[in-house]
């Protein structure tokens, strides 16, 4: 996907621009600053880190009788700003959270939806299902159709939820949906997240289902494709937030492709840094799959160094389906070893957290159906 520079900063700021032009229609004190706070969270997102923060650092000095709307729009901005730096959930949802709760106290239901629909999308990477479809009942009940980011972001979860869920269709209907909000406003920043979710949900649904079965060719290929996409865009946009978990993806389905060497390269390049940009708790399963590589390529040594790092870590690989993925890895590598009674009590494992795995699915799609349920009734 070739972009140029045009384009590229079209891209970037059609949204900034719309806010640009508020900012200077506007005759309300009150209500610029408000706009300057709302560019900040947009600058945040296209990785414009550097203006956002001076946006805020401004605003702070200014707002010296701390207005409740104001001061809670820039406890957003701030939050979304850790965030597209660091990607630090805890603190940036702390910040978010107390952005939601004085959005509320301020009448301000757009900042309160756009507030809920964060809070979700964190509530659900932390596994807090039902916490997310609270905030994203919220994020709906509270946003109108001129919302874009609620929408498209709580669509966004519905859609991860699904998919998630192993309900594609409704997946592929709710991030279609995510993408036709944030096309609206001209958000290439929330364009690229959700292609870049669809996509790590898509992987993950597939590594999962290729531990236990075959997974359909065309499938595969559709995956290949959109992980290649992610990273030809964040590469044309100078997206910065997610340089080595967007090369993982393509090493995990090239594991699926049972293209040893070449993920085995991709994963000796880029798990130490994707781990370091919050995703520690995956780290142990990119080490199984690695190990599940080098077995294959029968490099042995290289796979029991790999099993014995992540059998030391697995205990912080919280989530059921990732542990699955790291046991049914280490299983299939031990039996290739010949370390049959090191295979079996894994894949036991690996069958354990399936069925916890399989039995979140079940909550996540009855809880999600009933947002969505609801939401065709209005």
């Amino acid at each position: 996907m070739a972009v140029n520079n045009d384009a590229k900063r079209y891209f970037n700021s059609r949204i900034i621009d719309d806010l640009d032009t508020r900012i200077r229609a506007t005759t309300s004190n009150q209500e610029r600053n408000v706009l300057f706070a709302k560019k900040a969270f947009a600058l945040a997102r296209h990785s414009r880190v550097p203006e956002a923060r001076q946006i805020i650092k401004d605003l702070r000095h200014i707002n010296h009788a701390y207005e409740p709307r104001l001061s809670a729009w820039i406890m957003f901005a701030e939050g979304v700003i850790e965030h597209s730096e660091r990607l630090d959930i805890a603190k940036s949802k702390d910040r978010i959270n107390r952005a939601h709760l004085v959005g509320q106290a301020a009448n301000d239901p757009s900042l309160a939806a756009t507030s809920a629909a964060w809070l979700a999308h964190f509530a659900f990477v932390q596994g807090k299902y039902e916490e997310s479809k609270s905030f994203l009942d919220k994020a709906f009940a509270w946003s109108t159709t001129e919302d874009t980011e609620a929408r498209a972001r709580a669509s966004m979860i519905l859609g991860a939820g699904f998919y998630f869920a192993g309900d594609l269709a409704n997946a592929k209907a709710w991030l279609q949906a995510a993408r036709d909000h944030a096309v609206k406003s001209g958000d290439i920043a929330m364009q690229n997240i959700i292609l870049f979710n669809s996509s790590a949900f898509h992987v993950a649904h597939l590594t999962i289902l290729d531990c236990f079965y075959n997974v359909n060719v065309a499938e595969l290929r559709f995956a290949l494709m959109s992980a290649q996409s992610v990273e030809n865009l964040n590469r044309a946009l100078g997206i910065s937030s997610q340089p080595s978990m967007v090369p993982v993806q393509r090493a995990e389905l090239l594991t699926i492709e049972k293209k040893w060497q070449s993920a085995i390269d991709i994963f000796n390049e880029h798990i130490g840094s994707s781990i370091e940009q919050d995703q520690s708790t995956l780290g142990p399963r990119f080490l199984a799959q690695r190990a599940w590589c080098k077995a294959n390529i029968q490099d042995f040594l290289g796979a029991q160094a790999d099993i014995d790092a992540a059998t030391a870590a697995m205990e912080i690989c919280s989530d059921p389906d990732d542990r699955c993925v790291l046991h049914m890895r280490i299983s299939g590598s031990a039996r290739l070893m010949g370390k049959a009674e090191l295979a079996i009590d894994n894949e036991r494992l690996g069958q354990e957290f399936f069925a916890l795995h399989t039995d979140l699915q079940a909550l996540v799609r009855e809880r999600f159906s009933a947002v969505a349920d609801s939401l065709r009734k209005t």
